[in-house]
């Protein structure tokens, strides 16, 4: 996050770490209880935003298995999770792209080799899923499309000859969820979604709720899951805060859950609790934290102003805005740079300081774009030419 990821999460695709195939019929190094050991530890520290620990532990798990795709897959999702925190910078992406070739490479060797080798064919089926989802936030819709082929496909295979695997349940509920909501909320990828089997949603939400409560290794990508399906589809504030308060006492140095907490007090109209969440945001962004990015600051300042408005202070705002504007200023054009000029402009016809509003209204149309968002900011800044904002 990273921005709310509206678009990040229509992904007809399955999703971030595969579980681990319990019942294999080839001897796996995913029952080795070192292994489980030395696993959790790295995913802890990765989802801690401590990316230089995880680094250390992945690479010794590659290092010990350099035969074995597991160690590969887990390196790749640092790069993955960095692009997170600053979903805008492309500068990651090939170091995705490369691991999970790399998986995928491996993979098809053993598979050669064993064609009945089930960590294999489960992490092949996890790198065209993490590879599909970045192709997804890049909207090269076609290529994301085809790698979601391939990973249900290896998936479903995976589940048939392993059912009793709890953590397998966390990509089937993605895709039930997604495969039945997205194609109906967003035009562009209906044709896509032709090329997969028809979803259920209720269904998809009871697999996520069992690879989160029994699953071994998916747990926090499935609680994840559960709070991106009912923030930003369901719209059901309550259920979400749920899920966020779960994440955050077991990962309280998580930037992305951090920022959701405070959007869901908001949205519940808790003000109080909404600001106290984005003022740590701000204080762990300057004291420098891991994970604290300039895109979390700038989500956090604009919420802020947010909040001011809703309670009618629409100088704390500006103030706010200000410190965005100049935390933004040296950064490319993105949707907080445009969203916080847009808010400008409202609290200054909520003053009734209608030049101000108008010229803050303009100079968001001469903006060049290219961030999410863009057609819905210019929308509304037209609207509010048009007519005044009024609080």
């Amino acid at each position: 996050m990273n921005r709310l990821p509206a678009l990040r999460v229509l992904v007809l695709l399955l999703a971030a770490l595969p579980g681990l195939p319990a019942g294999a019929q080839t001897a796996s190094i995913l029952q080795d209880p070192v292994f489980q050991e030395e696993a959790r530890l790295g995913l802890k520290y990765m989802y801690d935003m401590d990316f230089g620990a995880a680094d250390e532990v992945f690479g010794r798990l590659t290092a010990r298995y350099p035969d074995h795709p597991v160690g590969p897959y887990l390196q790749s999702m640092l790069p993955w999770w960095a692009i997170q925190l600053e979903p805008d910078d492309p500068a990651q992406d090939q170091l995705v792209f490369d691991g999970m070739e790399r998986v995928i490479d491996i993979s098809e060797r053993r598979l050669r080799k064993n064609p009945g080798d089930l960590d294999a064919l489960f992490f092949e089926s996890g790198a065209y899923a993490l590879r599909g989802r970045l192709h997804s936030d890049r909207r090269n819709w076609l290529r994301a499309a085809r790698d979601g082929q391939h990973a249900l496909a290896a998936l479903k295979e995976v589940v048939k000859r392993d059912p009793d695997n709890h953590d397998l349940y966390f990509g089937l509920g993605l895709f039930d969820y997604l495969a039945d909501v997205v194609p109906k909320q967003h035009r562009i990828l209906r044709p896509f979604s032709r090329l997969f089997p028809k979803g259920n949603k209720d269904r998809g939400i009871t697999e996520l709720e069992r690879a989160m409560k029994q699953g071994q290794f998916v747990a926090t990508e499935a609680a994840y899951a559960l709070l991106q399906v009912h923030y930003v589809f369901e719209k059901d504030y309550q259920a979400s805060l749920r899920y966020v308060l779960w994440l955050r006492a077991r990962h309280p140095d998580n930037s992305i859950f951090h920022v959701y907490e405070g959007r869901i007090y908001e949205r519940l109209g808790r003000f109080r609790e909404a600001a106290r969440v984005f003022q740590e945001i701000r204080s762990r962004h300057a004291k420098g934290q891991s994970g604290y990015t300039d895109a979390m600051a700038e989500q956090a300042l604009y919420l802020l102003a947010r909040v001011e408005m809703w309670q009618g202070r629409h100088d704390e705002a500006l103030a706010y805005i200000a410190q965005l504007e100049r935390l933004t200023a040296t950064r490319p054009i993105n949707e907080y740079k445009a969203l916080g000029l847009l808010r400008k402009g409202m609290a200054f016809d909520a003053k009734g300081n209608r030049r101000a509003a108008v010229r803050c209204y303009r100079d968001v149309l001469a903006m060049k774009g290219g961030y999410d968002g863009d057609s819905d900011v210019r929308s509304r800044a037209k609207n509010f030419l048009k007519k005044p904002y009024r609080s």
